[in-house]
């Protein structure tokens, strides 16, 4: 029935013949095909992850990495979104369509009949979910998973969503400018040892709670030449004692953005009146716009920034307004004039917010 196959498949002989021979090269093409309609990427659980080769329906249950869509020019591919903690007024005026989108949960609190109704291709999650993610992925639904838990791996998550998007310029982009600061920011203290370093105490939801140097922020706090004084302090929201801080006496307290007091409130509290910190009033606020800047966020870059010009006002003399400026310009199309930038990092409400211009 065949001819001989000396060199591979031949055909040839009459139309059925001709007929079968077609069939066995459909099966021999198809799964080529359908390989090269769908995209494969490993994760940052390790996972291997296969969806559209051009994913349009993307949901993010993690709040941290929502924003870098607009910062790469893909948000048009978010069809569901968490902005979490981020100021909500700020997202709908500054972010184009992030705030509008339907929200289906985030982190560990997900509506999974609300996320399959957006009917997504892919669905962004954080590795620390890992139960959420399991239940997503029995769905049928394919999730990717981020890791937040570093800046390290914050910028190969980034750069994730950059291949999973099509923008791998885009984020190359800004993975090279991040980087760039971070050295700049590492070789200004690079002489500075953990004697010499400015100590800090966090004060995180309350100003008796704080986190060890396994968070983001401790980690972005070694970054910017900051020693975290609370060593053997594990996790987030460890509850201290007024003595634990008066033993460590800090010299500079930095509360979080979203700490219950604010400085005013530490400066003017007796039972802090002798820490060295409330003595030279070295007590601050992490500055926020969209986000945060001490969170795992784009705009972090710029918390690091602060945090030295903060740490280290009489060595460092980085220009924080130009340099904010740049980056909501570069980053978000978003101008802010120095007026706006004096009221970020006074806590207050910027001035004027320019809406941004098409990526």
């Amino acid at each position: 029935m065949w001819s001989s196959m000396t060199n591979g498949v031949q055909c040839m002989g009459t139309n059925f013949k001709l007929l079968l021979c077609g069939l066995l090269i459909a099966l021999l093409v198809f799964p080529v095909v359908s390989f090269a309609e769908n995209k494969t990427i490993t994760d940052l659980a390790g996972n291997t992850i296969q969806f559209p080769a051009n994913v349009n329906r993307i949901v993010t249950v993690d709040p941290f990495t929502s924003q870098f869509f607009f910062v790469i020019g893909a948000d048009n591919k978010l069809v569901g979104t968490c902005v979490g903690p981020a100021d909500r007024n700020k997202v709908n005026e500054t972010e184009n369509n992030l705030g509008k989108l339907p929200n289906a949960g985030c982190k560990t609190n997900v509506n999974l009949e609300q996320l399959i109704a957006l009917k997504p291709e892919l669905v962004i999650s954080d590795k620390a979910y890992s139960k959420v993610n399991e239940d997503i992925a029995a769905t049928g639904i394919p999730v990717a998973v981020v890791d937040v838990e570093s800046p390290d791996t914050l910028m190969k998550s980034y750069e994730m969503i950059g291949k999973i998007t099509g923008k791998e310029k885009e984020a190359e982009e800004f993975i090279s400018y991040y980087n760039g600061k971070v050295d700049e920011l590492e070789k200004n203290v690079a002489d500075y040892t953990d004697v010499n370093r400015a100590k800090v105490y966090f004060g995180q939801r309350e100003p008796l709670s704080t986190l060890g140097d396994d968070w983001y922020e401790a980690k972005s706090l070694g970054i910017a030449g900051g020693y975290n004084v609370a060593q053997g302090v594990v996790g987030g929201d460890s509850k201290v004692t007024l003595e634990q801080i008066y033993n460590w006496n800090p010299d500079d307290i930095i509360l979080l953005s979203y700490n219950s007091k604010n400085v005013t409130d530490i400066l003017t509290d007796s039972a802090w009146k002798d820490l060295t910190a409330v003595k030279k009033k070295q007590v601050y606020r992490m500055p926020k716009y969209i986000m945060a800047w001490e969170l795992p966020v784009p705009e972090n870059v710029l918390g690091m920034m602060w945090l030295q010009n903060t740490l280290y006002p009489d060595h460092v003399h980085n220009d924080l307004t130009s340099e904010i400026k740049e980056f909501y310009q570069k980053f978000y199309r978003l101008t802010l004039t120095d007026k706006d930038v004096a009221a970020l990092l006074a806590d207050k409400t910027p001035v004027t917010l320019n809406k941004p211009s098409s990526p």
